[in-house]
């Protein structure tokens, strides 16, 4: 019977390593732990576990580190982890008898990483349900095939100093590599405090180390770019992927995360271009036809929006910010209650997730304040859109409703500011666009 490894490569773990390899345990004939050098208690919690323990010096280089632990392993199939991970039970039995049936005429297990994260708007984001087991109260995760079973003693190996990966070397190797959809639930993007600070700044200076090194490597540059701005520098990011378009035009990663670099600062038609090459090369990506649809409901396309956004939701059911920004898109149109249903899904689906809540009271709070403007009472429907507009600033039709409310209270210079930015959010909006001329 073909034998399981699991190995994995430690520092300071003893916050979360006991979930890991409990969750292992079952199913590996042998635990390998290499520790790069620990402080805490990692190594004694690993070896309470069985695991043979080896120190090994830290180079900088996660592929380095890893190819060293390889050699310590001596199963015939080897399943690599790290130890903010645990891996889904049935996923687990799965990988079991994988390697029993001595890989099913495959070399490499291709699986999912389901990294935990509140962030709706990222690349990548899979909302999850509200119970779900290993959510540990986050609303979803960020999806990121990875291989990480694969047969010992074949010549693979690591390549890369972070973001390390073995698939390249497998290819090379001409082994057989099948996707399966086994879930490894990582929490490494939920650290916090210093911990998260000093893990962000390491990575970025390795990042930037094997970008420099391989200039023309889309996968180091995108590799950059995605921790310069998980650590706050756009810039540098955007010029990582730029230079990543120049050398492969329309490469989804890159232009994903510069067509949020460019939204986030309003430049609108270059993520449009961006986005439609994509969509024109690949047009499976449900994150791309978001981006659309948000494009085109910033311009005042509510019909096109709407086709993109509902494109998304039939390549990803799931995708909630479709819903968010299909939710604007009925608004807009009169679709009140079509708004309101979509939003009280969002609310379903991830209740982690405040933007759905907030909304939807604030949506409350803007019919009250119609209702009580329609009342004649003015003073009282101002107060009711003022604080809708504490939860919700992006709401056009309440800067159009607080616009008509001042300019019926002769404040014209603030009814033009409110029909101003109405129309910054959504241009060509009519209500807005019709006040604002008959101000003019």
């Amino acid at each position: 019977m073909p034998t399981l490894s699991v190995m994995m490569i430690v520092k300071n773990e003893a916050h979360c390593l006991s979930e890991c390899l409990e969750s292992v345990r079952t199913i590996a004939d042998e635990l390998v732990v290499a520790d790069t050098g620990s402080t805490d208690e990692t190594p004694q919690i690993a070896q309470n576990f069985g695991a043979q323990v080896f120190s090994i010096p830290w180079q900088n280089d996660f592929a380095q580190a890893r190819n060293q632990a390889m050699s310590l392993a001596t199963g015939d199939w080897l399943l690599q982890m790290d130890a903010d991970e645990i891996l889904d039970p049935t996923g687990a039995a799965r990988i079991r008898a994988l390697v029993d049936a001595d890989g099913m005429q495959t070399d490499a297990i291709e699986v999912i990483q389901a990294n935990y994260c509140n962030e709706p708007r990222a690349w990548r984001w899979t909302a999850v349900p509200a119970d779900a087991p290993y959510a540990h109260g986050f609303a979803g995760y960020l999806r990121v095939p990875i291989l990480r079973l694969f047969r010992n003693q074949c010549g693979f190996e690591y390549r890369e100093m972070i973001h390390e990966n073995i698939t390249e070397s497998v290819i090379e190797h001409q082994g057989r590599i099948r996707h399966e959809e086994i879930l490894i639930h990582h929490y490494g993007f939920a650290a916090e405090g210093q911990r998260a600070k000093t893990k962000a700044q390491l990575y970025l200076k390795i990042t930037r180390t094997k970008m420099e090194q391989h200039p023309n490597d889309l996968k180091a540059l995108h590799d950059f770019a995605e921790q310069a701005m998980a650590c706050g520098l756009p810039e540098e990011a955007e010029t990582a992927c730029r230079k990543a378009l120049e050398i492969h035009p329309f490469q989804a990663d890159s232009v994903m995360t510069l067509s949020n670099i460019l939204l986030g600062r309003g430049e609108i038609d270059e993520a449009d271009y961006l986005l439609n090459g994509l969509v024109q090369t690949n047009p499976e990506i449900p994150h791309a036809e978001i981006a659309l649809g948000a494009i085109a409901y910033q311009r005042g396309e509510l019909t096109t929006a709407k086709t993109h956004l509902e494109k998304a939701l039939v390549l990803m059911p799931s995708a909630l910010l479709a819903k968010l920004y299909l939710a604007r898109v009925a608004d807009c149109m009169g679709e009140g209650p079509t708004a309101i249903a979509l939003l009280q899904d969002v609310c379903i689906q991830a209740p982690g997730i405040e933007e759905g809540k907030t909304r939807l009271q604030a949506h409350q709070y803007r019919t009250n304040g119609e209702t009580a403007f329609q009342a004649g009472k003015i003073e009282e429907a101002i107060s009711h859109w003022l604080a809708a507009l504490r939860l919700d600033k992006e709401d056009p039709l309440l800067y159009n409703d607080l616009g008509v409310a001042q300019y019926s209270l002769g404040n014209i210079q603030e009814a033009r500011n409110h029909f101003k930015r109405a129309l910054q959010l959504v241009k060509n909006q009519p209500d807005a666009l019709e006040n604002l001329a008959a101000l003019q």
